[in-house]
């Protein structure tokens, strides 16, 4: 097999792989999961604001920069601030279907998808480093959105940080939060939050995938990872992660801090892809297991993009590599 087919081929066992994965999310309720209520103003004051958007992977980024004045919820006033030493520890809670698809309080659209929380009182959208101390288990989210308002919690989580963090099934876990940097308004930052986690690789056999119906929970999405997740949602331009990374480094952020210290050099040539949508998603599953980067091939009838894997996480070993190249399809 030639050197062209064969990277062809790498491209063909993605695409075949996504065909039974649509058609499993498309049976119908596969399953449970626990449901948040939205807000009630005869509780808290405030309503949850409308729904705007089925789409199970909305737009990323947008909405506006804001630190905002002080609030008053459930008769508990709020007064946010830009602390750059921020840190916290107390419970951490998670949202989900309920509030997917609503307008965040700094004007994004909220996806139970994304890794994202909520904070009373942080600047939006910011990035903090939450640590599940029942685990041991870190991520980096982006704050979008105001809340919780229960006494005693520190954070409320979307549905897949919450997942990755290890307590969805528990409802809340003790955590510490520290903040890290503002966070661009624009591009997919989801790459760079996903290099940022450290802890087991089997977090995404609980993951939701929220549908047009909502409350759906699939376990073929664990399977899968972003791969299933980008192959519903469609074509997502590798320039909004681009993007996103540009904007980092120009806000002055420290691209350190979504860094594994202790990585390990690697080279290890993942293919060539001739679409945003597999370019996205091998570069999110891989980046669990190290930092994925990206080189253009111009082509005669357009382009594609080399992927190569360039470092790995302490701990992460040649097996590991292996078997999650093997789950999406991609012969090393």
């Amino acid at each position: 097999m030639t050197k062209h087919y064969r990277k062809y081929a790498r491209f063909l066992v993605l695409t075949s792989l996504l065909v039974p994965a649509i058609a499993a999310c498309n049976m119908g309720n596969l399953g449970p999961t626990v449901k948040r209520g939205a807000f009630t103003s005869a509780k808290y004051g405030v309503t949850s604001s409308p729904r705007v958007t089925t789409n199970p992977h909305p737009p990323r980024g947008g909405g506006r920069y804001q630190v905002g004045k002080p609030y008053t919820v459930a008769g508990r006033t709020y007064v946010p601030q830009h602390d750059p030493a921020y840190v916290a520890a107390g419970t951490g809670s998670w949202y989900g279907a309920d509030f997917h698809g609503r307008k965040t309080a700094n004007g994004e659209i909220f996806s139970a998808n994304a890794i994202t929380a909520a904070h009373p009182t942080l600047p939006l959208p910011s990035y903090v480093r939450v640590t599940n101390k029942d685990n041991g288990r870190s991520l980096v989210v982006r704050v979008n959105d105001r809340g919780p308002y229960v006494a005693g919690r520190v954070i409320d989580l979307s549905y897949r940080s919450a997942a990755m963090l290890g307590y969805v099934e528990n409802g809340s876990a003790n955590v510490e939060i520290a903040y890290v940097g503002e966070a661009p308004l624009n591009g997919d930052d989801t790459r760079q939050l996903m290099a940022s986690y450290n802890g087991p690789q089997e977090f995404g056999k609980h993951t939701q995938v929220a549908t047009g119906n909502f409350g759906v929970t699939n376990n073929i999405f664990g399977m899968f990872g972003g791969l299933f997740a980008y192959a519903e949602a469609g074509a997502v331009p590798d320039s909004s992660a681009q993007a996103a990374t540009n904007a980092m480094a120009a806000g002055g952020l420290d691209l350190a801090a979504f860094a594994t210290p202790g990585a390990v050099p690697v080279n290890v040539d993942l293919g060539v892809f001739y679409d945003d949508a597999s370019v996205q998603s091998v570069s999110e599953r891989f980046a669990v297991l190290g930092a994925v980067t990206e080189s253009a091939l111009p082509l005669s009838s357009g382009s594609a993009l080399k992927l190569t894997l360039t470092n790995l996480k302490p701990g992460v070993t040649e097996e590991d590599v292996r078997n999650l190249a093997a789950e999406v399809g991609i012969v090393l």
